[in-house]
């Protein structure tokens, strides 16, 4: 049986962790993932999930004991941590990260909300989910495979994460039985292999795009009202607080979706 530790969270964690249990040459070793009571904006636990399984489950601050463990593979799956050297290197085989985004035109966080405000000006009008190895600049490693899903006009980044989701779930199982054969490296390819424009993004990047001035919503040329149409819907992603703009005293959202959940507060 080839043995893995599982670090992930999220649906989509849940989901790559079901298949991961569901295969008859693999082994869930060790689950990391947030405490049992995270409070999560997501629905679902990986934590759960795990004990659902009876398998082992350690939380983010205790990563540290899976070092120097009897392991074939670590796979993440929106694991929020970034891993050190140690950690890599436990593996006998590879660390593994399903990123989603393409890679390497995207690095880095916020990825579903760059994506579609760079569509249109780069047209390129669909997002990328990658199996890469990891390595210790982040999402700098080989790329294993990717699987495309479009950016249509009226995405916002929360559709536009549900999308990709489905389109990882099929791109991780693909890859399971390379993964158990032990081959998975020799589907490795450098990132410089590839063409194209390159991103990378910091968690804090849509920090100071959310303010939209009042200004700019009189805009009436037609670059400029794309321009911000787009940037409403990359910021729309409930529960999470989309765009706004300020009128005298009063802060006004500026959305695409129904957003009850932050109008509410």
């Amino acid at each position: 049986m080839v043995s893995v530790a599982f670090f992930g969270s999220h649906p989509l964690g849940e989901a790559c962790l079901e298949r991961l249990v569901a295969h008859d040459e693999l082994t869930v070793d060790t689950v990391v993932t947030y405490p049992r009571n995270y409070d999560s904006w997501w629905e679902g636990s990986v934590h759960e999930r795990a004990l659902d399984h009876d398998l082992p489950v350690l939380t983010t601050d205790e990563e540290d004991a899976v070092v120097g463990a009897d392991i074939d593979y670590l796979l993440s799956v929106y694991y929020p941590n970034i891993l050190g050297p140690d950690l890599l290197e436990t593996p006998r085989e590879a660390a593994l990260n399903l990123h989603q985004a393409e890679l390497p035109r995207y690095r880095g966080s916020n990825v579903f909300s760059h994506s579609i405000m760079n569509a249109r000006e780069d047209d390129h009008w669909r997002h990328g989910t990658t199996l890469h190895v990891m390595a210790e600049d982040v999402d700098a490693g080989d790329v294993i495979d990717r699987k495309f899903a479009p950016i249509t006009e009226h995405d916002t980044a929360r559709t536009l994460y549900e999308r990709v989701r489905d389109a990882s779930i099929d791109l991780f199982e693909a890859q399971l039985p390379a993964i158990a054969a032990r081959e998975i490296e020799d589907l490795a390819t450098p990132q410089s292999a590839y063409d194209g424009t390159r991103y990378f993004y910091a968690k804090d990047s849509l920090d100071d795009l959310k303010e939209i001035p009042p200004e700019k919503l009189t805009a009436t040329d037609e670059a400029s009202q794309l321009a911000l149409y787009d940037r409403v819907r990359a910021l729309d992603f409930p529960p999470h607080e989309p765009a706004w703009t300020r009128v005298g005293d009063r802060k006004l959202y500026l959305t695409k979706s129904d957003y009850e959940s932050v109008l509410a507060e």
